[in-house]
């Protein structure tokens, strides 16, 4: 009697070894995909960096974006394996939409199956949004694939710190005062905004005329709502602080410069106009590459400016796809591990194997156990 409970618990055992296969190699999912610019501002790449199991011959990974309400999907192409199960592969929109304000979920299917899939948390989306492709408190594009909408505020404040550089570089290649104070004064209405407290009306209206320090202290505050709209979602906890911090940094360090273009313009010497609007020149470095503050050789959590602060954003909308499906008619591929390591996938082969060894020794001694009793 004994050794028949034992042979019974064997089997169920057994059983659950062969079922272990699916589950286990199906797990293997890891990477993401993450929005990025192919062109300044534009959010119209998709970079995909994943490692998945390998498909067996006739069966290729393809990558989808689907919209908010399901009913629109853009093939991002073909996801073409290393030897490892890795994918590196890259999709540009080819007339150059914003793929952050058009798709919320990345899919990754066989064939029609949905294997994989990853969707931005809608508590945070629409602050993505506003980050990424368009506020409406911002000026609109005057050009482009986006012309008419209003820019995304990490757009503009890369944009606008861009500009604010440009020509605090031109004052610092000037050779008369007269230019460096023309210039001195672009930059303290790109800073401010055409409705500035120092707005310099013979300068006129160098940048888009909202203003750099309007966009940082916006981006800040987008930045906070996304997490906010989502206290669980962990990609929008991870990069919360690069947007409003590396935003909080522009605020700083283009305050400083501005006040550095004032000196200049009240210069009555060139060498003296000159040297504020150098140094004006290397704070507004500092926000659009951010600082190295601890001299590490990167620029690390705190240190970010505007191009962290986008980069960030955009990162908030990636997509870390898990399974949603179960690889049940798919035929899977399992390379053995470079390394010592058991991998989820070998794993699962030696669990097949171990099971239906099982099943077959357990139910032979089962009924010769019962023939002979």
């Amino acid at each position: 009697m004994y050794f028949s409970k034992v042979i019974k618990v064997g089997l169920s055992l057994s059983l659950l070894a062969l079922l272990m296969p699916v589950s286990l190699a199906n797990a293997e999912v890891r990477g993401e995909a993450v929005i990025r610019d192919s062109s300044p501002g534009l959010s119209d790449e998709l970079s995909i960096s994943l490692t998945m199991p390998i498909l067996g011959s006739g069966h290729t990974y393809e990558g989808w974006l689907v919209s908010d309400d399901g009913h629109t999907a853009l093939s991002v192409g073909e996801l073409d394996q290393g030897a490892d199960g890795s994918v590196s592969h890259t999709y540009i929109s080819p007339d150059g939409t914003n793929l952050a304000s058009a798709y919320s979920e990345f899919q990754v299917k066989e064939s029609d199956n949905v294997l994989y899939s990853d969707k931005i948390s809608d508590g945070g989306l629409s602050h993505i949004r506003n980050l990424l492709y368009s506020h409406s408190g911002n000026p609109d594009y005057t050009s482009g694939a986006h012309e008419g909408v209003a820019k995304g505020t990490s757009v503009g404040l890369k944009d606008q710190a861009d500009a604010a550089l440009l020509h605090a570089g031109k004052g610092v290649d000037s050779t008369t005062l007269s230019d460096v104070q023309t210039h001195a004064g672009h930059v303290i209405n790109i800073i401010e905004g055409d409705d500035g407290a120092n707005f310099v009306a013979d300068a006129g209206s160098a940048g888009d005329g909202h203003g750099l320090l309007n966009y940082a202290a916006a981006a800040s505050t987008e930045a906070k709502a996304v997490a906010a709209g989502d206290s669980s979602d962990n990609t929008f906890a991870q990069y919360e602080s690069a947007v409003s911090t590396s935003a909080d940094n522009v605020a700083t360090w283009a305050t400083s410069a501005r006040d550095a273009a004032i000196s200049a313009r009240s210069a009555t010497t060139l060498d003296v106009a000159s040297a504020f609007i150098t140094n004006a020149q290397t704070l507004l470095t500092r926000t659009v590459s951010g600082y190295d503050t601890d001299r590490d050789g990167s620029i690390g959590a705190g240190e970010g400016g505007a191009s962290q602060a986008h980069l960030g954003a955009q990162s908030m909308a990636s997509f870390e796809p898990t399974v949603v499906a179960d690889v049940v008619e798919v035929e899977i591929h399992v390379e053995a591990p470079d390394t010592g390591d058991i991998n989820y996938g070998l794993l699962a082969i030696i669990s097949l194997v171990a099971g239906a060894a099982l099943v077959a020794g357990g139910g032979f001694v089962f009924n010769r156990n019962r023939s002979a009793a």
